[in-house]
């Protein structure tokens, strides 16, 4: 994949489709560094 085709790829992405890209990032890194809390909380198995 070339990098101009790339570039236009992002140009038309609209800011929306951004906003819940890092929503859903930042949703599932929470969910994980939560998880990861709990199982510290718990003990290790």
């Amino acid at each position: 994949m070339s990098l101009k085709s790339l570039k236009e790829k992002t140009a038309k992405l609209k800011s929306w489709q951004w906003f819940l890209l890092l929503y859903g990032i930042g949703f599932i890194a929470i969910l994980t560094m939560s998880y990861g809390i709990k199982l510290l909380m718990t003990g290790l198995p």
